[in-house]
């Protein structure tokens, strides 16, 4: 019999089950402290700015890897965070009141929290609601970098629990993001709804969430083996064997979409995290066609990670797959992705500086010791297949081919078992790569098109800048016929060539894609049904009708036509961190230093220039300042 069976409300849906820990006062500390002051008001001022410009660069990262996985609604909750934690009143007040009061950095954020999370209760708004939620978050998180070591690391708590799950007062977004990297199983709160932001992140992540009237019942269950039944809305305490082998085998029950078999195309899945792989539906999926690996590195905080960790993380990859195909790709660090323990010079343009085997020019260990952890995880009877992005051309694949041979080299030295039968491939990323691709096949196993990276090399047009986006166009017939070409020379080779990136996904392209001749297709978990079931619908002489009429279009929007209106894309300007968006032209602007900004009716408004400026005053009846 089970000992405790706890009603629920659902917030994330799911079915998991691991050790309780419980963690009272997490989230309250943060606007609820005893005061401390300090002698040095400027110098608190200069360690809050510091703190913010460090909790900035680190919500920055966490954009970029949900952008990665094409979360983009997930990284939009974040890019919010970092809007209210850029706002200038917001930091105009917390100077205010160290300078007034002398209270110590993380004090005055805590008052200054209290007092607008009072201002918001008192409006009784639901947007405000989730607002608060948002500003307690950042409050926290900005408190907790303050205060250095007077509080305890999230990871620390959970470091001898058994696949924990954690038991927190209330659902804040940062929580759950962290609970995810610490690979929490389920999350117990008495506070937040199903509405909520980080309600929002854990249904994203597949990580299911309950709330409970209060923690005060999970007191003296602390570290039991609980069953966290997010379809009933019960929390199980010490569940018999019975009744845990029920619940869990309710929900292995097969998908809903009910996948056909398309025998023209072969379907892999991309992922950035082992866990998603977890009770995942392997039916009609080779394997895993890419791994991005530099999830890894990113969540580190202080160094690169060792060998030991790396061989952990990819071991568990390995036992999820089984015998199937997994490729996986070596860290493309730089760019997008970032890492806080890397100090390279400012680069202008990063997306044209130090990226992938570009690093390992200065640090080559970095490929070494990343080589001999997966070939190591890979012993046995799995099937490896490595793939290196941002291979521009011949010399660059000798480069890591030797650096390659080092890592062999040095296990066979140490004696060490590993997997020495696998396959290597280059991505191609870069025009440069399309131009030499008849000479790379000669060398490579297998061959894959990261569309994402591609498209924004061969139209010089950032994917991420708002002012472009429009011109960032995967279905453009230019792209397509380099797609075909690429195609066809695997072909001649005899290697395999397959498609990643967001393009894959998109269902309104698959038939083009498909008439193109691609035959392998990588998109994500998330996206595997409704591309599985679209794949079902299609007819291999209609695809090739669609792709040779497309082939031969002049513009984007003729192959649109050619598709039915418009694929399954936005292109609506996002924006991030520091910018906004100029009222009368609607260009993205910076709003910090910018020179040209009005305030109406206590809104802020910025511009990109002296003309629009004006423009905006005439039309609202303000004068502007002479000279």
């Amino acid at each position: 019999m089970c000992e405790l069976i706890i009603p629920c409300e659902v917030l994330s849906p799911g079915v998991t089950e691991g050790q309780l820990s419980v963690l009272h006062g997490w989230s309250e500390h943060s606007h609820s402290d005893v005061q401390h002051s300090f002698a040095d008001p400027e110098t608190e001022v200069q360690r809050f700015h510091q703190q913010v410009a460090s909790l900035a660069e680190n919500l920055q990262g966490i954009v970029s890897r949900l952008e990665g996985e094409s979360l983009q609604a997930e990284a939009d909750i974040v890019r919010a965070h970092l809007m209210m934690l850029g706002d200038r009143k917001f930091h105009g007040r917390i100077e205010e009141m160290v300078r007034r009061t002398g209270l110590a950095a993380h004090s005055a954020v805590g008052r200054v929290a209290e007092e607008m999370l009072q201002i918001f209760a008192s409006m009784k708004d639901p947007v405000l609601a989730e607002r608060a939620a948002d500003l307690k978050d950042l409050a926290m998180q900005l408190q907790d970098r303050l205060r250095h070591s007077e509080s305890k690391d999230l990871a620390e708590v959970l470091a001898h629990a058994n696949q924990p799950i954690l038991a927190i007062r209330e659902l804040l977004p940062s929580i759950v993001l962290q609970a995810r990297q610490l690979g929490v199983r389920a999350l117990v709160v008495e506070r937040g709804t199903g509405f909520s932001h980080g309600a929002i992140l854990a249904r994203a992540f597949g990580l299911p969430a309950v709330r409970i009237a209060g923690l005060e019942v999970l007191e003296t269950t602390e570290g039991a083996r609980v069953l966290v039944d997010g379809q009933r809305g019960e929390l199980l305490i010490e569940p018999d064997e019975q009744e845990r082998r029920d619940r869990i085998e309710a929900v292995r029950v097969p998908a809903e979409v009910i996948r056909c078999h398309h025998a023209a195309v072969r379907l892999w899945v991309s992922i950035v995290d082992p866990r998603e792989l977890e009770a995942f539906d392997w039916r009609e999926i080779q394997g895993v066609g890419l791994y991005r690996t530099e999830t890894i590195f990113m969540e580190h905080r202080e160094d690169f990670p060792s060998e030991d960790e790396q061989i952990r993380v990819y071991r568990r990859l390995f036992e999820l797959c089984g015998d199937r195909p997994v490729t996986v790709r070596t860290a493309d660090l730089g760019g997008d992705k970032p890492v806080s323990y890397l100090s390279a010079s400012h680069e202008d343009n990063p997306y044209l500086g130090l990226r992938a085997h570009r690093v390992c020019r200065y640090l080559p260990e970095l490929l070494i010791t990343q080589v001999r952890a997966i070939l190591r995880a890979a012993r046995g009877n799995h099937r490896l297949r490595i793939l290196y992005p941002m291979v521009e051309s011949l010399d660059q694949w000798h480069f890591i081919q030797t650096l390659v041979r080092e890592a062999i080299d040095s296990l066979h030295a140490e004696r060490l078992v590993f997997q020495e039968r696998f396959e290597q491939g280059v991505l191609v990323e870069t025009p440069s790569a399309v131009w030499d691709f008849r000479r790379l096949l000669k060398h490579v196993d297998f061959a894959g098109i990261g569309t994402n990276d591609l498209v924004q090399y061969l139209f010089a047009v950032e994917r991420n800048n708002a002012n472009v986006a429009d011109l960032y166009q995967p279905e453009h017939p230019i792209v397509l016929r380099v797609m075909r070409s690429l195609v066809r020379q695997a072909r001649q080779a005899g290697k395999d060539l397959s498609l990643c990136g967001e393009v894959a996904r998109n269902t309104r392209l698959l038939p083009l894609l498909v008439g193109l001749g691609l035959r392998d297709l990588t998109v994500g978990v998330r996206s595997v049904p409704a591309v599985s079931e679209r794949l079902c619908t299609l007819q291999i002489a209609d695809c090739r009708q669609i792709a040779r009429v497309c082939l031969r279009a002049d513009s984007v929007e003729e192959v649109r036509s050619c598709l039915g209106g418009m694929p399954d894309r936005d292109d609506s300007q996002k924006v991030s961190k520091g910018q906004a968006i100029d009222p009368v032209c609607s260009m993205t602007v910076r709003r910090m230093g910018n020179p040209y900004s009005l305030v109406l009716e206590g809104v802020t408004y910025y511009f990109c220039s002296a003309r629009c400026q004006t423009r905006f005053a005439e039309s609202n009846g303000l004068s502007l300042p002479s000279g």
